[in-house]
C-alpha cells in the first residue's frame, strides 16, 4: 500500500481564499434586474468557468449530474443538490471543517 501523500495545509487555506473570492464574483441573480432565465444562464455559464479554472488549477474533480454536483480537490469531497455553486460553497465549508480538526488535534 502507497503511503498517504501528506496535507498541504496552505494549499488548501490558498484554494479557499481563491474559491470563496471567485464564488462572490458571479454574476448575481436578482428578481429586480430583468430576465432571471437570462440571469440563470449568465450565471450558470460563469459557474461553469469557475469550474474549468479549479479544474486546471487545482486537479479538481468535478460531476454535474441531474440530481447533484460533485466536487473533490486536495482529498475533500463535497456535493450540493442546487448547482454548482452551492457544490462549491459546501467544499468551503468542508475544507473549513478539515482545517480546524487537523489544526486543532496539532495543538
Amino acid at each position: 500500500m502507497m503511503p498517504k501523500k501528506p496535507i498541504d495545509l496552505q494549499s488548501i487555506r490558498d484554494t479557499v481564499a481563491d474559491l470563496r473570492a471567485r464564488l462572490d464574483a458571479l454574476p448575481a441573480i436578482s428578481s429586480d434586474a430583468g430576465d432571471l432565465a437570462d440571469q440563470h444562464r449568465q450565471h450558470r455559464a460563469a459557474a461553469e468557468l469557475l469550474a474549468d479554472h479549479l479544474r486546471t488549477a487545482y486537479g479538481a474533480r468535478i460531476a454535474d449530474k441531474a440530481w447533484t454536483n460533485t466536487i473533490r480537490m486536495h482529498g475533500i469531497n463535497s456535493s450540493g443538490t442546487a448547482g454548482l455553486q452551492q457544490a462549491f460553497r459546501n467544499w468551503i465549508a468542508a475544507a473549513e471543517r478539515k482545517l480546524a480538526t487537523i489544526e486543532g488535534s496539532s495543538r
